[in-house]
């Protein structure tokens, strides 16, 4: 984990609620400047969202190295939320509660934390969405949409999470030939007082840090192009991904990912879902190891019953020559019951470099919506599998 620093001048802190708000306060400024532009239609301001509560337990039974063997019972909640204020302004919130340390002995709800990993202004205008603040950029869907109980424990590694600055994207109709979402993303680590936690501190992150985009400065970037509702095949999604993260240390990475994901119901009442993504970065973590990660999804449902099989490898190429190999296996399978609540039982292989080791796990879920009238409906994105921030927001390992 994150070594922090909590102490730090006053002047510092200034900073950062200046440079956060700013951020805020342009897109503000740009939806109310569309909006005396707009003929007056009937709004009701609203807010819609969605809860979701796990109770997850995680036994380590074997493994290469003892001390890796231990038992870890923990909650996961996550609240997202859109604030309508305008027909084309709004602002949204995201909050996680969950284990914000990581654990290295038995835990049972230990080192739980409160978290704002989600706070910024949106603007729809032209047909597009701004937003600006805190908030994830677009890049890959592997560490969110694979399938399983700890099947993204190894993609989440890319995942770009907790940034401060501005995101667009604009949706291109084309018919029978789908709905294609191009996306771009400036950005840097957040190191505002948001970047800490309650009840257990996480601690703040400070630009001296380091680590990938943490440089205080909108030089990292994003450039995402996203598709679906393609005719041809119907069920059948794609995405592709640039990315550029910065390190104060002048050694900068630069990322790319393609993946696709493919849903059909079968005629004797099976769903199934498959997944796949590549991942590739070169010059990780400061250094000049470049990185791939390749994922591969199954997952199988009909009516109350639910199965999953997931891979994922990541292979590390060192400078000084030869590599590194870390392989994940993952078979999971469950059953929702009438009141909504999933039971989920799950198992994990995972070899990195030789060091083996094997888990069963056991989660509860619930996830409950809300919205108030006058709310349109859409669907909000939670993630999948909550994550614990490390040294840096993507290629941490």
């Amino acid at each position: 984990m994150l070594e922090q620093n909590l102490s730090g001048p006053r002047s510092a802190n200034r900073r950062s609620f200046r440079r956060m708000s700013a951020l805020l306060s342009v897109t503000a400024l740009a939806a109310l400047m569309m909006a005396t532009g707009t003929q007056a239609q009937e709004f009701t301001p609203y807010i819609e969202g969605e809860l979701l509560l796990e109770l997850e337990n995680d036994n380590t039974f074997s493994a290469t190295d003892p001390a890796a063997e231990f038992n870890s019972l923990y909650p996961t909640v996550e609240l997202a939320a859109i604030i309508g204020l305008t027909p084309i302004f709004g602002a949204n919130l995201g909050l996680t509660l969950e284990q914000v340390l990581e654990q290295d002995s038995d835990n049972y709800f230990r080192d739980i934390g409160l978290y704002v990993d989600t706070l910024n202004a949106q603007a729809d205008l032209l047909g597009g969405t701004i937003v600006a603040g805190k908030f994830a950029p677009t890049f890959g869907k592997a560490w969110d949409e694979t399938p399983g109980l700890f099947a993204t424990d190894l993609n989440e590694d890319y995942e770009i999470s907790e940034m401060m600055g501005f995101g667009v994207a604009y949706p291109i109709n084309a018919g029978d030939s789908g709905t294609h979402t191009l996306a771009a993303n400036v950005f840097f680590v957040d190191t505002t007082v948001l970047s800490e936690s309650a009840f257990t501190n996480r601690g703040r992150v400070r630009t001296s840090d380091g680590g990938a985009a943490n440089t205080g400065k909108l030089d990292n970037f994003t450039v995402t192009l996203d598709g679906a509702e393609i005719a041809a095949v119907p069920g059948l999604s794609y995405n592709l991904g640039f990315a550029y993260l910065s390190e104060n240390s002048g050694i900068d990475a630069t990322g790319y990912v393609a993946g696709l994901l493919y849903g059909t119901e079968l005629d004797n009442g099976w769903a199934v879902g498959v997944n796949g993504e590549i991942a590739f970065f070169n010059d990780v973590e400061g250094t000049h190891d470049d990185q791939t990660y390749y994922t591969a999804g199954l997952s199988f449902e009909r009516e109350s019953w639910h199965g999953e099989v997931a891979g994922s490898i990541r292979q590390t190429d060192l400078a000084a020559g030869g590599s590194e190999t870390t392989s994940l296996l993952q078979l999971s399978g469950g059953y929702v019951f009438a009141n909504d609540v999933d039971l989920t039982v799950g198992y994990a292989f995972v070899d990195e470099a030789g060091s083996k080791s094997h888990t069963v796990g056991v989660l509860l879920s619930k996830a409950f919506s809300f919205a108030t009238a006058g709310a349109p409906g859409d669907e909000i994105d939670l993630p999948e599998r909550p994550r614990t921030r490390q040294a840096s927001p993507a290629v941490v390992r």
